[in-house]
């Protein structure tokens, strides 16, 4: 017999793949692409390249919300995000480590 569980999360969370970078990790810059898995209104869960940052760790990241074509009258727009590294999960290979982080603050920013 199935239990029922109730769902915990306070805004609804899209499945998306959009292109991150991470800007800030603590007190320092760093450049590290990704891709997000999921968004919500709250967090985000992204594949991280490169180093996995500690839970905890103050975080600003760029998520490209879409890339104007040459020629062209829309801009890129970014959503800039800061919050906190909240959990590492290990993804399908070894290389593949997923990252869940708060949104605290954002602005969009356009290019």
């Amino acid at each position: 017999m199935a239990i029922p569980v109730t769902e915990r999360r306070r805004s609804q969370r899209f499945d998306l793949s959009l292109p991150v970078k991470i800007l800030r990790l603590g007190g320092r810059e760093v450049e590290l692409g990704g891709e997000t898995r999921n968004v919500s209104s709250a967090g985000a869960l992204f594949a991280v390249e490169g180093e996995t940052p500690p839970k905890g760790s103050a975080v600003e990241f760029l998520v490209t919300l879409n890339t104007a074509s040459s020629g062209s009258e829309i801009p890129t727009v970014r959503l800039r995000c800061r919050g906190r590294i909240t959990r590492s999960i290990q993804g399908a290979s070894a290389s593949d480590e997923n990252v869940a982080a708060t949104i605290d603050r954002y602005q969009f920013v356009r290019e």
